[in-house]
Order: C-alpha cells, then structure tokens, then sequence
C-alpha cells in the first residue's frame, strides 16, 4: 500500500578520499489501494482564551472612542470588526458543519489560560449540537497564557482514540509553561500525533511553535490582523476560517499514518540528519529506534533527504546502508513492512564518473539549506546586516535556481530591510522562518538548476 522510491545524488564516489558526504532522496506515496481508504478523523482542537485573544484584527467600519479592560489590559470597543477568539470561534463552527467532516470522524475542544479545560471530550461529529454548544463558550474565559496544561490536557483525550490523530493548536501569545510546551511535544511526538499550530498576531513564540512542528511532523500557520497585507506564508486573520478548513482536508488526504525508518548503516558510515522537504520542510529527530517520518498524504506523497558522512574506501562497489520502512493505514486496518532498500555505490579513482550528479536530488538538498541560510542570515542580522545581507543573497539564488517564486520575494522583501533599516522587521524574520519550512517545492517541480561546481565541493565534500 506505501511505494518507496530512493535516489543518490552520486552513484559513484571517489576512492580513497575520506569525509565524502552522500545524499539520498526517499519519495514514499499510498498507492491507489490506500488513496481509496481514506481514515476517519480524531481532532482535538487546543484554543487560547486568554485576555489578548480580545483584540481586533480585521477591519472595523466605526470606533466608538470607548475603550474596555480585560486582564488589565486595555482594548478599543469598536464594531464591524472582529477579535481573534471571534475568528477562531467562527472557523470552529464552520469545520463543525462542514461536509468535509464525515459524521464517523471525533472531534475534541480544549480550552487554556491560567487553567486548561477539557470543554468537550472526543465525540462523534455527527453530534454537531453538543460541539457548537461547547465552541460558543470559548467567549467565557480569561487570564493567562498556560500552553503547556492545553496541550497536556488534549494528549488525554487522545490517548484513547484511533485512526488518523491530530492536534490543532491556537494561540497568540507567549507560553507562560514553556518547559511543559516542550515536554508535551515530545509526548506528542511519541504518540506519533502530527501537530499543526496557529500562532495569531507578532507576539506569538515562533521559535517554540516551530519547535513543535518539528518534532511532530506537523506544520505552522501564521496568521496576521487584515490590514498588515502579508506575504505567504502568513494568512490574513480573516482567512483563518479557510486556513483551517484547508488543515482539516489534508489531514483527510492523509492516508498512510506512522512511517517510520530503520536505518542500518555498516561501519564508520554516519547518518548526520534526516529533513522532510516535502510537503513541507522539518528535521526528524533522531533516536536509537526507527524514525519517525510522520504521515503521508494522497496526491504528494512525502520526500525526505538523508545524509551521510563516508569513510575513506578503497576502489570497489559495496552496499552502505539498509532502509527499511514500516507504516499504517488506519483506513483499511493494515499494517505494513516494505522489503529494505539497499544504499549502493561505486568508488573510483576515476573524477569524472565522481563529478556525476543527479540533479533532482541536489534540488531537495538546495531547498534544506535554504533554511539553513535564513537561521544564520536571522542571526547575523543582529551584529552584522552587511553579512546577514550576503548569505541571504545566497538563499535568494537557491530559490531563484529552483524556481520557488514565493520564497524568493520573502527573500526580497528580508534584504530589502536590510538595506534601508540594518535590521529585519520580526514579521519578515517570522514570515521568512516559516515560508522556508511551508513554500516548499512539490515533487517534480522546481526548473532544473544545478547548483555551481563550488556549492556542490562544499555541500558534498567530493
């Protein structure tokens, strides 16, 4: 039900040469078997209902001049438009009616601020009344930001469910518990529960939302008030309701569920990283078991790149490493164990069979270090801009070479700032971080562009 495709960015290797790196593509996608079985849905949606989840973010038609405090801050009372609790409750309500929604699928809706509550537990959606009723009261609460007790009290109610399991979690601020954000994230990842995160507004903790993401092989979505006109990634808040509609569909489209890889090196070959480049771009933590790679939706499959640091090998052809792949398809009740793939090269004294590349597989390697590039550039810009300027003019090139349009202007508009203000606002560094993760290329996209003979020598080690 999962075919595998792998790919080696040099099927030949030079002799006696010791720190080589070697880059392999693995495609995995259902075949029509599994794209027919589509799984039934378990989503527990963890919503911020602090105080600062009242503020407006679309256009309003009048300001009243009144003002009103909640949580001791102070917020206009204006009418027309609407807060992000108002939005995020208007998204709820549309998922809970939509037909996108099978009645056999659950839904669960958590609730946090100094306190986390289980408003509704995983229930049928067909039982709409009972899952509205428990939406309109996300309006009652206030306080803090306790994230952490959210996610922890949404790991409860999924620990008993099956089938294709998710988080959604909402909110626009800092977590007051990061320690315990991080150790539900690592809960969640064990689980093998994919986490998608909204993070509403500037204020929110990319880095730790990102940080969840990662770990769970979920994807983030920032969403930004109307009138900031922002580039992709980021939503406009109004668009929030679509945004999550558009999650929820490919949480359906996931039809393969808890991939995991077993790789079986021989000795002194190191596997350094395993990054998902598609459809989305996160790194897989590595553990002493399998790996885990996550969910694979119908359509796109998934691509991921591994990479390996050689030893110094005498002339021969010899098998490197072993791949083995195990997975579920929770729509057909079945679980199954893909034959191993085996890592093969030539090494030889011969440069010109060595200076082979495949250039599909320098594509995926090119988009990873793109974020790469954008974490430093981030970094440098704080001491150095005219550096910061320069390396992201190398990421620029990288997508520029792969035809990826949408993360070039995020580029643009990120060395743009550079060179006016010396600096990168925190929405461009927000929207670059996270279009390096989300404006990724599809499968057999991207027009062809092989990187330079120098980019490939320090990529490569050859």
């Amino acid at each position: 039900m999962l075919d595998a495709r792998m790919q080696l960015h040099r099927e030949f290797l030079l002799a006696h040469a010791p720190g080589q790196k070697l880059f392999v593509t693995l495609h995995v996608s259902p075949d029509e078997q599994a794209v027919r079985a589509r799984p039934n849905l378990s989503v527990v949606f963890v919503v911020d209902t602090s105080g600062s989840m009242r503020e407006v973010v679309t256009e309003v038609t009048e300001h009243t001049g009144q003002t009103t405090f909640v949580d001791g801050q102070r917020y206009e009372v204006v009418r027309g438009g609407k807060n992000k609790l108002e939005l995020v409750t208007e998204a709820l309500r549309g998922i809970i009616t939509s037909d996108l929604i099978h009645p056999e699928d659950r839904l669960a809706l958590v609730k946090f601020d100094d306190l986390a509550e289980v408003l509704v537990p995983f229930t049928a959606a067909a039982n709409r009344a009972q899952l509205l009723k428990a939406t309109d009261k996300l309006d009652w609460y206030s306080g803090g930001t306790q994230m952490g007790a959210g996610m922890k009290a949404g790991v409860g109610v999924l620990e008993t469910e099956s089938g294709s399991r998710r988080m959604v979690l909402l909110t626009d601020g800092q977590a007051f518990d990061s320690v315990v954000v991080q150790e539900q994230a690592g809960v969640l990842s064990g689980m093998q529960v994919s986490v998608t995160t909204i993070g509403v507004g500037d204020d929110v903790n990319t880095e730790l939302l990102t940080e969840i993401t990662d770990r769970t092989q979920g994807q983030p979505i920032d969403v930004v008030p109307d009138n900031q006109n922002p580039q992709p990634p980021a939503v406009r808040a109004s668009d929030l309701p679509a945004a999550l509609l558009g999650d929820l569909k490919q949480a359906a489209s996931e039809v393969i569920t808890n991939v995991a890889l077993t790789v079986r090196a021989v000795k002194d070959v190191v596997l350094e990283r395993v990054t998902r480049v598609q459809p989305t771009q996160t790194e897989v933590t590595k553990t002493d078991g399998p790996l885990q790679l996550g969910n694979v939706e119908a359509g796109t499959g998934a691509t991921y790149v591994l990479e390996f640091t050689l030893p110094e090998r005498p002339a021969a052809r010899m098998r490197l490493a072993q791949l083995g792949l195990t997975y579920e398809v929770p729509g057909a009740s079945y679980r199954g164990e893909l034959p191993p793939l085996d890592v093969v090269v030539e090494f030889t004294g011969d440069e010109t069979m060595a200076a082979r590349v495949d250039p599909e597989v320098m594509q995926w390697v090119q988009q990873r270090n793109v974020e790469s590039l954008v974490a430093q550039a981030t970094r440098e810009a704080q001491s150095n801009p005219e550096q910061a300027a320069r390396t992201l003019e190398q990421a620029r090139s990288m997508t520029q070479r792969l035809g990826n349009g949408a993360m070039t202007q995020v580029l643009d508009r990120a060395i743009g700032e550079l060179g006016s203000s010396k600096t990168i606002s925190l929405g461009t560094a927000k929207t670059m971080r996270l279009g390096a993760k989300t404006q990724t290329l599809k499968a057999g996209s991207g027009e062809g562009g092989l990187p330079t003979d120098e980019e490939i020598r320090k990529m490569t080690g050859a």
